[in-house]
């Protein structure tokens, strides 16, 4: 008792003196804050081209931003964001201390140059991969890319030494004390824990993002989920009709050998006979979509809310008016979707483009898909979240949809993530008029691919859509 008794005291008088001036700091910025700041560090040139780089600044915000505790390790970096199998040795595999040295190198240079007059500094300190937020100063010189902590601290005093082994045994036992407490009262609140998680997502929806997800979770009327038809080619095999096989089209000799060396282990190649293309029109959907599809769906199911599915080819004019609407796909596996009586500004062209007919300040005419030039890889898409009446204004459609399936998997991660969400809320805000946020419009997302699988996402545009009926 005497040595607690001890420590406690000691403990108040270290308490009692003053702040030295460098302890004295600001208060970490807000969340909002802080993705704005990562948006922008995202469009830099300092990152420009290093695509990896913008991944793992990515992830390692929005885990941070998501749980403060959280503690990054690298087996998880490794296997979440640079694609390592299960069995990642970091003794072997220097990739993520590599590229972590990398980010850090880049952050300093982008606060040198095109962030330096920013406000909220984004740093990953060398020794762990947690991100660490704080204010700068006017004319604050930054150093993210130190080594070592400086080392010219001042002597403590000898009046303010005392003893750590003392301390560190009553903290202990403070904290057992507060963890006992704290499984009691998580065994007796776990009923409203339980219903807390299940109202997450609905409150996630209606005041994180703002607008978004209103007219689907704020009312009685179902929603319909539509899943895109594209028309496209198989390959024929035994079992297909001799009248699809008169209407297949044929390879030629150098599109077979390109197609045997390409498909070699896979099993339709195992057919006694080269196979013939069929068109497929009403038998598949693209994998984003299949992967939006799925996120929407458990977004709606843990608010509560009851849902339809159709395929795109089987909408009628009947399910838009007695039903809000998500559909995922363009024009090009939707057909329906563009015939609604209401100007977009945003529009896909023939051309397999995204045009912009009411470009702003800064925005582009047009907006095409990016290739890799040596395999034909797409490395860069566009995606629409389209916001609009239905048929009628009772109902609310809302179009996830990309130029590619990617796009469109991408657009469907920007209404389900939260911490999108939240980005996409603010970006709202700014266009909030007398009457509130805007109840209808399309957000133009970049969208960067690596292996077929949608990386970052990055708001382009937002345009408010007036709605006027013919």
């Amino acid at each position: 008792m005497k040595e607690g008794l001890a420590a406690r005291q000691e403990l108040e008088q270290l308490e009692s003196l003053p702040l030295r001036e460098e302890e004295l700091k600001p208060a970490e910025p807000e969340t909002t804050e802080k993705l704005e700041q990562l948006e922008k560090i995202l469009q830099s040139e300092a990152l420009a081209g290093s695509e990896s780089l913008r991944v793992l600044l990515q992830y390692l915000v929005l885990k941070t931003v998501d749980d403060h505790a959280i503690h990054l390790k690298e087996y998880i970096i490794a296997t979440e964001v640079f694609g390592r199998s299960g069995d990642f040795d970091a003794r072997t595999d220097s990739v993520v201390r590599v590229q972590a040295k990398r980010l850090r190198t880049k952050l300093q240079e982008y606060y040198q140059t095109e962030g330096k007059s920013d406000k909220v500094l984004i740093d990953v300190p060398k020794g762990h991969y947690n991100v660490v937020f704080s204010y700068l100063r006017n004319n604050q010189a930054v150093d993210l890319v130190r080594d070592t902590e400086p080392e010219s601290k001042a002597p403590a005093s000898p009046s303010l030494k005392f003893d750590i082994e003392r301390i560190w045994k009553m903290a202990l036992i403070l904290v057992v004390i507060m963890l006992a407490i704290a499984v009691v009262v998580l065994t007796f609140s776990n009923r409203d824990l339980r219903k807390q998680s299940q109202e997450s997502i609905l409150l996630d929806g209606e005041i994180n993002s703002g607008a978004v997800w209103k007219p689907f979770l704020s009312t009685g009327a179902p929603t319909m989920l539509v899943l895109s038809n594209p028309a496209v080619y198989r390959f024929s095999n035994a079992a297909d009709p001799d009248v699809l096989l008169k209407r297949s089209v044929e390879l030629t000799p150098e599109q077979a050998g390109w197609l045997a060396e390409a498909l070699k282990d896979r099993f339709v190649m195992r057919q006694n006979r080269i196979p013939r293309l069929i068109l497929a029109p009403a038998d598949y959907t693209g994998v984003g979509e299949a992967i939006g599809l799925q996120r929407v769906a458990d977004l709606l199911r843990s608010a509560g809310k009851s849902i339809a599915l159709k395929q795109s080819r089987t909408v009628s004019a009947e399910d838009l008016k007695s039903h809000n609407v998500i559909s995922l796909g363009s024009v090009w596996a939707n057909d329906w979707s563009g015939k609604l009586p209401i100007k977009e500004d945003f529009t896909y062209s023939v051309n397999a483009t995204i045009v912009n007919d009411n470009p702003k300040p800064g925005e582009e005419r047009e907006y095409r898909p990016g290739f890799n030039e040596r395999t034909g890889e797409l490395i860069e898409d566009y995606g629409l979240i389209t916001v609009k009446p239905g048929v009628t204004d009772e109902t609310t459609l809302m179009i996830l949809a990309g130029i590619k399936s990617e796009g469109t998997q991408a657009a469907a991660e920007y209404v389900t993530k939260k911490e999108y969400l939240n980005i996409l809320n603010q970006r709202l805000q700014q266009l909030a008029g007398p009457a509130g946020l805007p109840k209808y419009y399309q957000v133009l997302l970049k969208v960067d691919v690596d292996n077929g699988i949608p990386t970052t996402a990055s708001i382009l545009a937002i345009h408010r859509l007036d709605v006027t009926r013919n």
